[in-house]
């Protein structure tokens, strides 16, 4: 019997949908715990993604340590989690590390480098004034399960335990840059810095064979808040109007190294694979929600959503009460999440920054109503103790991804 040409073109059309969902394509989602159980609580301590593993936030959990003891603790903690999903601290490829104090910043090093032998993982370091609880110290990590397809993108610096760049399957991760000038030194002002900073950001893309259009999450981190105007300006030289990257801006206490900027790039290794999304109705612009970045940017399969906070994005008005703030930035993200195809369940990963950390009991509260639905692994601090201004209280940044949940049954 002959098909009807309506019938069959709709039957191909389901067919590529269909295929473009195959299970090999879209990546299992598994937790790293010991029983690859779904954890309760607030947050995972690990999440998988295909070969993309997130850790959550780790301190050292014994406060009368001295420092060096502190960070082998605190890596021994993440390196358990890695464990129990056949892991290592040889497959982390970035780590995000926030210090309580800047005088810290040689010792922690020393210590740090004992775990990073040979090809160390790209990094980020900040001062910051307060991590949950006595530790004193927070790292959170990403690994990658195939040492294969882990590449390094340079040399590391002199006398540092972190590599420029590392690529890790379809992702390039960039380690946190300052506004060093080749030749050592600063430049003179802080716009020529801003430039500077993206300037080294932009060696290692090209690298790694990439530029600003394969970046898909950039974290800035700035140490004055009447800098912001003058870093978005000149952030924005760096990339095509409508179609930057998602992003963070976050203001630290300190930043390593003399620098009043840092940027950490993320970045896709396939342009095919980065798509902007931006929820409809979302207005775009000078004076608008997302000035120097798209809502959210996919890379295959894994959404990187940007920093936001609990403001009404059509009105432009925030409370200055907790609760709505987290569940208006709740909304935001939701509708991020329901324009891309997910939910709050989909989330893997997520950076949330407290301007005080008094506020972290009362915030969790909240918080477990959406998302923790997965959970995703969590970073949780206060970045700087009075740099920023205005009555924001909560801000937040999280990657989620379309995946197949492999849970382990009760029993097994």
């Amino acid at each position: 019997m002959k098909m009807r040409r309506s019938s069959y073109t709709i039957f191909i059309l389901c067919l590529a949908a269909g295929l473009a969902y195959l299970p090999g394509q879209v990546p299992e989602k598994k937790f790293m715990t010991a029983d690859g159980k779904r954890p309760g609580g607030l947050f995972a301590p690990g999440v998988m993604v295909g070969k993309t593993a997130y850790v959550a936030g780790r301190g050292d959990y014994k406060p009368n340590e001295e420092l060096p003891n502190k960070v082998r603790n605190c890596l021994g903690e993440i390196r358990k989690t890695l464990q129990a999903s056949g892991m290592d601290l040889k497959n982390v490829v970035h780590n995000f590390c926030y210090l309580e104090d800047s005088s810290w910043y040689a010792e922690f090093n020393k210590a740090y480098a004992e775990f990073f032998p040979g090809h160390p993982p790209a990094r980020t370091t900040l001062g910051v004034p307060s991590v949950p609880g006595d530790s004193r110290i927070e790292i959170t990590s990403i690994a990658y399960a195939d040492p294969k397809g882990i590449k390094y993108v340079g040399a590391p610096p002199a006398g540092f335990p972190f590599s420029p760049g590392v690529v890790a399957g379809d992702i390039l991760y960039v380690s946190g840059k300052g506004d060093q000038l080749p030749q050592g030194g600063h430049p003179a002002t802080f716009e020529e810095q801003v430039r500077q900073c993206m300037k080294n950001v932009e060696a290692t893309l090209k690298q790694a064979g990439l530029d600003f259009r394969h970046a898909v999450m950039m974290h800035v981190f700035l140490d004055k808040y009447e800098n912001a105007a003058v870093a978005n300006k000149v952030y924005s030289e760096f990339f095509e109007f409508g179609n930057e990257p998602a992003r963070a801006t976050v203001f630290v206490d300190w930043i390593p190294g003399g620098s009043h900027v840092e940027v950490t790039c993320w970045a896709v290794t396939q342009l095919k694979n980065r798509k902007v999304l931006r929820p409809a109705g979302w207005k775009y612009g000078p004076g608008e929600m997302a000035m120097t970045a798209s809502p959210a940017v996919w890379a295959g399969q894994t959404l990187y959503i940007s920093q936001m906070a609990g403001d009404d994005v059509q009105a432009g008005s925030i409370s200055a009460d907790l609760e709505q703030q987290v569940r208006r930035m709740a909304g935001n993200h939701g509708e991020v999440l329901k324009a891309a195809g997910l939910d709050f369940k989909d989330i893997i990963s997520g950076h949330v920054y407290l301007k005080d950390i008094n506020d972290y009991a009362p915030m969790n509260n909240i918080y477990k109503e959406y998302y923790s639905a997965g959970p995703g692994v969590r970073t949780c601090l206060m970045p700087n103790t009075s740099v920023e201004k205005g009555v924001v209280r909560v801000r937040a940044s999280f990657i989620a991804a379309k995946t197949r949940t492999m849970e382990i049954p009760k029993g097994k």
